[in-house]
């Protein structure tokens, strides 16, 4: 976030992906994943299963703040424009690899 959009959240985002961090631990014999600030997750029998779990989610969440017009508030960013790309990466500590939402 640019200094401009923390003093003005209705300032317009800079070109350049929004990248949210997403997590998966094991939780008994699942494994959860889960994003970093936001209340998503899913749950499977393997890391890859609660990951795309996870992923699908989250592009449903998208859609879903996008057509009320509240993604940028949702993700604490003001403004959004449609050119604007969102990542959902892995977090690096995880064996599992990285996914983009693909939005």
């Amino acid at each position: 976030m640019t200094a401009a959009q923390e003093m003005d959240p209705s300032a317009p985002h800079e070109a350049g992906p929004v990248e949210l961090i997403a997590r998966v631990v094991p939780r008994g014999d699942q494994f959860l994943a889960s994003v970093d600030g936001l209340e998503l997750e899913s749950s499977g029998r393997t890391p890859e299963a609660a990951m795309t779990g996870l992923v699908q989610a989250m592009r449903g969440w998208l859609e879903r703040q996008d057509t009320v017009g509240r993604l940028g508030q949702a993700l604490g960013m003001g403004h959004l424009d449609e050119e604007t790309e969102i990542v959902l990466r892995f977090a690096e500590d995880e064996p599992c690899g990285n996914q983009s939402t693909g939005d």
